[in-house]
């Protein structure tokens, strides 16, 4: 039998090492270098790209709460900002984004940067329930996860086919799915691109999704996309548009808790 080489060798050890999540990432000091950062790595960011930002269904975010699970369509690495930007402080402060290890932390020190900037932890495509434990754990803990179903960004601007994984996270944790659709996000940051560039940005917020006891993951997924779906198909009626951008730190007594299904 041949031996790999040890290059290869080398590269598998690095990436089983960098699969791994800094832990650190919860602990207080990073939680509050991300709270006061904020106006700066993701507010001003997205005020000076989303031109203008307009929203639909601010709502139900405003009555979300922890844990909650947010999906949104990916089309460009310029979403995680746009998503971050919306939610309320006590939603923000308590989130962790799921990163596709092999594309956000191939580098050590830009995955540390994006553990600490957004809280992100990386999860292996194809990695079956053994992925997700981590995922599970931050829910069972009191912690928001934003992940993108599709796993990697559309090029067309097309929704891809949705992952399990996310189905999975939902009915084995008993958390509301909470769908986030983007429209203008591929113009301000296009894939294969490195510099933003200022576009329209027309952002539509799904009501919360419960799901009975009982229900399939396949089922859960469809649900989802058909969710998603609908959001991007449907005129938004009515919009707030926000070209100066909103003062996104109310208080976390100022929203009132969803009600659930």
């Amino acid at each position: 039998m041949a031996t790999a080489p040890v290059s290869n060798r080398r590269d598998r050890t690095a990436a089983s090492r960098e699969v791994k999540p800094h832990r650190w990432a919860l602990a207080p000091w990073a939680r509050v270098y991300r709270r006061i950062a904020r106006p700066l790595t993701v507010t001003r960011h997205v005020r000076r790209f989303c031109r203008p930002l307009t929203l639909e269904g601010e709502d139900n975010l405003a009555r979300l709460q922890n844990p909650a699970l947010i999906i949104a369509n990916h089309a460009s690495h310029f979403d995680t900002a746009v998503v971050l930007s919306l939610l309320p402080g006590h939603i923000y402060n308590r989130t962790a984004i799921v990163a596709a290890a092999d594309r956000m932390y191939r580098e050590r020190i830009k995955g540390a940067w994006h553990s600490l900037r957004y809280n992100a932890f990386p999860i292996t495509r194809g990695g079956g329930s053994d992925a997700l434990s981590y995922s599970q754990w931050l829910l069972r803990n009191g912690w928001s996860l934003l992940i993108f179903p599709e796993g990697k960004r559309t090029r067309t601007g097309e929704l891809l086919p949705f992952h399990p994984g996310a189905a999975i996270l939902a009915l084995s944790q008993r958390v509301p799915v909470v769908p986030i659709y983007m429209e203008g996000t591929a113009d301000v940051l296009p894939p294969g691109t490195k510099y933003s560039r200022p576009a329209p940005v027309r952002v539509r917020i799904g009501e919360q999704i419960w799901f009975d006891e009982g229900t399939g993951v396949a089922e859960a997924k469809q649900a989802m996309e058909e969710a998603m779906a609908a959001l991007a198909g449907r005129r938004p009626q009515p919009v707030v548009v926000l070209p100066a951008f909103k003062e996104l730190f109310e208080p976390a007594e100022s929203h009132s808790v969803g009600a659930r299904r």
